[in-house]
């Protein structure tokens, strides 16, 4: 039935071609407006966009939130499922905390639909003439780059308004011709929800735009030609069709990056599934009614918008919801590769496509490596007092060697990027990475030493006096703490975290010399032999070592190279330095 009336429009062509070229030419500008709209606002923005969604996603519900905005401010939901596609890609963000993310781009892409439907339909040749010419004159007229980007976001939502303009006047030339024909095509869509929600998917995956075909389809349905039960099923399979922009983006990426573009899939076709189930005696006619009390007999394009909003917070706190499971099911579909950092890093492309980005990369890295640096000193100061454990030496060996190789492959990344283009500050922040793993490197060296010492002191029968055992603790106590605050004051990137722990270095320096007499004290007393004093001294000398490297950590971060008002903002220039070039295709 459906392939014959179309079949009998068809026929006709040649008496509707403008029409035809019309419907087409205004698509064309709707969609350019879309695409004109969104990457302007985002480079109003900054690319901060990338860099903040990889920040603040640290729980599903942030990452909602972030993707919302985002989805908000680019107009595109596919735009913002792209760049998570690229984060994972890039190791810079986990495959679950990208799920946040791509819930909130669905709920964020449902606000576009809205504000077209919410604006009447003899208003909408106004605005977009006046949009169109006021972003015109901004961007010819005026020099600065802001003014000029604001005026495209101007012009790109002309355009999306004339493009709709456009694709009505042609409509409603075929439609007067064909009247019959049509309705009876948009009847046999209506009376076959499912087979609806199929043109929907093919017809969105065609424009890659949901907002295209829901605006199509809010506009054919306020003038009659379909009705709401069509209208529905339309608006559903849009939502599927919409995805095929992650998919073509994970495209020869990473399989955590089409593991994002799989998860897309399956949240928009495990909600439509649902809906479509229960669409005949559920859905539809809820919509009904509600529509039926809001708007009466009227033809509202805003309840096609309002049934898109509820159905994407719907799907998106169901998938919520089942979080767990839905990232096992994905997992079990597309399981990762088991990648280290190390190997991450061989991926040299960033730094051609992006040298801010690879920075923020070499970060991540610079964090791991410390992380291992930390549980190896909480792992030398275990065996000083336990030498029984002879798998604490085999994990040590394994530590070594993780943190040389990092250290190697950090170091060698970190001079790649050296010839980049980047800026001053950017550049200040890879020196003091150059200096942060070189220092780390040597205090997993001195916890080396102190292994090989106490291994010494065992296979020798040398033991500790009880008083030497508690000097020991207190001056592993110090050094740990300071460890531990040196860490994290890195990963932070926390100045005044820093400042609070540099006097530490001179409790570890007076302590490394009153435990030294005292131990002298103990041999000259007898309660301890001279044989025992190599080894001690070797043991305290090398702890004050690893206060001292960690001293060079903390004040490179202390330093206010970058003061503004007198306080020292690590957070932003990092965010500053990775908004420039971020030129990476995500």
């Amino acid at each position: 039935m459906i392939l014959l009336q179309i079949l009998k429009i068809t026929m006709s062509f040649d008496q509707t071609w403008q029409s035809a070229l019309f419907i087409l030419g205004g698509l064309g500008i709707f969609i350019y407006g879309i695409h004109l709209m969104g990457s302007s606002l985002k480079q109003l923005a900054g690319d901060k966009l990338k860099l903040i969604i990889q920040k603040s996603t640290s729980t599903p519900i942030m990452g909602m939130l972030i993707g919302f905005i985002v989805t908000m401010l680019t107009q595109s939901s596919s735009t913002t499922s792209a760049i998570a596609v690229g984060l994972v890609a890039a190791g810079l963000m986990t495959f679950k905390q990208s799920i946040g993310v791509l819930l909130g781009a669905n709920i964020g892409g449902t606000v576009l639909p809205l504000l077209m439907a919410a604006m009447p339909s003899s208003f909408k040749p106004i605005l977009a003439v006046v949009l169109v010419f006021l972003g015109a004159v901004l961007i010819f007229f005026f020099k600065r780059a802001k003014i000029r980007q604001a005026g495209a976001v101007i012009l790109g939502f002309g355009l999306i308004f004339l493009g709709l303009v456009v694709i009505d006047f042609g409509f409603d030339a075929i439609l007067v011709a064909y009247t019959d024909n049509i309705e009876s095509l948009f009847s046999s869509l209506s009376s076959m929800p499912e087979v609806a929600t199929l043109v929907g998917v093919l017809f969105t995956m065609v424009v890659q735009s949901s907002a295209a075909t829901i605006g199509i389809v809010q506009n054919i349905y306020e003038i009659g030609t379909i009705s709401l039960q069509g209208s529905l099923a339309l608006m559903l399979g849009a939502n599927i069709g919409t995805t095929i922009t992650a998919i073509i983006a994970a495209v020869g990426s990473s399989k955590s990056a089409k593991k994002v573009a799989l998860a897309n899939t399956l949240i928009k076709t495990f909600g439509v599934l649902i809906f479509i189930i229960i669409f005949r005696f559920a859905y539809y006619p809820l919509t009904e009614l509600i529509n039926n009390a809001i708007f009466g007999e009227t033809k509202n394009a805003l309840i096609i918008s309002f049934s898109h909003v509820g159905f994407n917070i719907i799907n998106s706190l169901l998938i919520l919801l089942l979080i767990k499971p839905f990232v096992k099911v994905c997992n079990k579909i597309i399981p990762d590769d088991e990648k280290t950092i190390e190997d991450l890093l061989l991926d040299y492309s960033l730094i051609k496509k992006s040298p801010q980005l690879a920075l923020s990369f070499a970060k991540t890295a610079i964090d791991h490596m410390a992380n291992k640096v930390l549980d190896y000193v909480h792992l030398a100061s275990k065996y000083s007092f336990n030498q029984e454990d002879s798998k604490v030496l085999e994990i040590g060996a394994e530590y070594e060697r993780e943190i040389n190789c990092l250290d190697k492959r950090i170091h060698d990344y970190l001079i790649k990027l050296t010839i980049a283009n980047l800026d001053d500050k950017s550049s200040i922040l890879l020196s003091k990475y150059l200096d942060e793993i070189k220092d780390l490197e040597r205090v997993g060296d001195h916890c080396t030493n102190i292994l090989e010492f106490f291994t010494d002191r065992h296979e020798k029968d040398m033991h500790l006096s009880d008083d030497g055992i508690q000097d020991l603790e207190l001056m592993y106590s110090t050094v740990g703490q300071m460890t531990e605050n040196t860490i994290k004051a890195m990963i932070e990137w926390n100045p005044k975290l820093a400042m609070d722990t540099i006097p530490l270095e001179d409790e570890v320096d007076k302590l490394e010399e009153t435990l030294h007499e005292r131990h002298i004290h103990r041999v000259n007393s007898g309660v301890c032999s001279f044989t025992n004093t190599e080894h001690y001294v070797e043991i305290l000398s090398n702890l004050e070592r690893i206060g001292d490297h960690l001293t060079n950590i903390l004040d490179g971060i202390a330093v206010k190279e970058y003061c503004k008002d007198d306080e020292y903002n690590h957070e932003e220039i990092f965010l500053w330095s990775l908004s420039l070039n971020l030129n990476i295709s995500l």
